[in-house]
């Protein structure tokens, strides 16, 4: 198994633990950015797409990564 795989079947399957906040997680191990405990905490709220016909908690953290991480970038520069 590699790293990604690992780390979702530990998260999702085993700890239970939502897809947002798993995707966090993974990008955040991935990309070496720092997941603030109130960002995560946040994520619990994401429902994901499972039944609710709205936006996938995939794409949910995954954007939330992105934006933590352009925010980042954004104040390294200025």
């Amino acid at each position: 198994m590699d790293f990604i795989q690992e780390k979702v079947h530990e998260l999702y399957w085993k700890d239970d633990i939502n897809c947002a906040r798993t995707m966090l997680t993974c990008l955040g191990e991935l990309f070496d950015t720092k997941i603030e405990s109130q960002t995560l905490c946040a994520a619990i709220g994401l429902h994901g797409a499972g039944g609710f016909r709205a936006q996938c908690g995939l794409v949910e953290g995954a954007l939330k990564h992105s934006g933590k991480r352009t925010w980042s970038i954004a104040d390294w520069q200025s």
